[in-house]
């Protein structure tokens, strides 16, 4: 049986955490959270409900390059496969988290643009203008 496939949009809320196994492959973890937002009759964005929290797994090169693109507060958007692992701690209570192994992400610029630094330097420049001044669409 195939995991379930998951796609949303995540809060970082701490900063990526990039390390190395042993053949000396990289991953990252992300801890990300959802919510469901909602505009109100004032036009004010708000939370509305329960936030879920996720554990983001992403691997290999994506996992570099994801490393040195987000940071804390950034938006991701993910796709990846829904995960469960279970544990017993130290109480001997037996726990489980949830979490996603990435397919592929991206940082999101639905409410800020990005900001990577390769991204950066290539705008540091004057962007040409369309000469007509118009919508390209």
């Amino acid at each position: 049986m195939s995991l379930p496939s998951i796609s949303g949009e995540f809060g970082v809320l701490d900063a990526p955490d990039l390390r190395f196994g042993d053949d000396g492959k990289a991953w990252l973890k992300v801890r990300g959270v959802s919510k469901e937002r909602r505009q109100n009759s004032q036009g004010t964005w708000e939370d509305v409900g329960d936030p879920c929290y996720l554990d983001i797994i992403v691997r290999g090169k994506q996992a570099e390059n994801l490393a040195e693109s987000i940071t804390k507060g950034d938006a991701i958007v993910v796709t990846g496969r829904l995960t469960q692992r279970e544990w017993t701690n130290k109480d001997g209570v037996k726990q489980k988290a949830y979490g996603i192994r990435a397919d592929t992400v991206g940082v999101s610029t639905q409410f800020t643009p990005a900001a990577t630094p390769k991204f950066a330097a290539a705008y540091q420049r004057t962007p040409e203008v369309a000469s007509d001044g118009g919508d390209p669409f």
